[in-house]
């Protein structure tokens, strides 16, 4: 339950963000970055639509091939980031434009933007839109996932040529830059872990610190020093980006001559991460709730 009011937090709060940025900086800049935002932008330049609106009714088609073709758990993860964002839009259609200059726009806008999406994400959710028609490819098709991103959202920037000109379809593109940019920032700071591997003389105090203190997992691998020819152990572990520097410090506090080498672990997956840590052996996974 508390994962789940987090979850709601994240979407509601980054669904808010994200608003803001796009009313703020996006329609009056005539920024159609991609998505059904972008193509909103575009609709109402050419036939005044409103963007709230337009955002809202463009999710209810999608909403249901969500339903259909991708199941009743993805739909329900999305439905309510898609019902929360075009709200936001339409509450906060009346704040003042921050620049009129378009290059801050595009870049800050698009920070903004996409940092807010990135709490959505990491709320497990989405804002609907084109990142379901995403999806679909990514099920049905074997376009990689990067490739249909950017498929669907060039046709939304490409359809700008049809609203603007060409310098404004450019500054389109460096905000959608900005905001695939942000989120990717925001995932891997959420997500991110640290790959620690642990030359020592005094591996076995080591390994029983990490195991029986840190409560982490770790690897016992044989190797040979390349200099010398002797064998001796390594160890490694993973272990979350806050945890580090405690483990750091006190594996130093048992051999200051400890030879350690860090790697960013943007996404890991198993117990202890993606799955409930456990000290028993059980017959099925049980996944963390979402």
């Amino acid at each position: 339950m508390k994962q789940k009011l987090t979850d709601f937090a994240l979407v509601t709060i980054g669904s808010f963000i994200s608003a803001i940025a796009f009313n703020s900086m996006f329609v009056e800049n005539h920024i159609a970055s991609g998505g059904v935002g972008g193509l909103a932008i575009s609709m109402n330049a050419l036939f005044g639509w409103n963007t709230a609106n337009f955002v809202l009714y463009a999710n209810i088609p999608l909403l249901l091939l969500c339903f259909f073709l991708l199941g009743k758990e993805v739909f329900i993860k999305t439905v309510y980031g898609a019902w929360i964002y075009p709200i936001f839009i339409k509450l906060t259609a009346g704040l003042p434009t921050l620049t009129h200059n378009v290059l801050l726009a595009a870049i800050f806008g698009g920070v903004v933007l996409g940092f807010g999406l990135g709490l959505v994400f990491i709320g497990h959710s989405s804002t609907g839109g084109t990142g379901i028609i995403i999806q679909l490819f990514e099920k049905y098709t074997p376009i990689p996932l990067g490739t249909s991103m950017a498929l669907v959202d060039g046709i939304v920037v490409g359809l700008g040529f049809v609203a603007f000109d060409a310098d404004t379809v450019m500054y389109s593109i460096i905000a959608l830059l900005s905001i695939t940019y942000a989120v990717n920032l925001v995932m891997a700071g959420a997500d991110s872990s640290r790959n620690v591997m642990i030359i020592s003389k005094h591996h076995r105090q080591i390994e029983k610190y990490i195991t029986k203190v840190a409560d982490r997992g770790v690897t016992e691998l044989p190797i040979i020093g390349g200099f010398t020819g002797q064998e001796n152990r390594m160890l490694m572990t993973t272990v979350s980006r806050l945890e580090y520097q405690k483990l750091e410090t006190n594996i130093l506090s048992i051999d200051e001559t400890a030879f350690i080498i860090v790697m960013p672990a943007t996404q890991v997956k198993g117990r202890g991460f993606s799955l409930q840590k456990t000290h028993q052996n059980l017959e099925e996974d049980i996944l963390i709730p979402m």
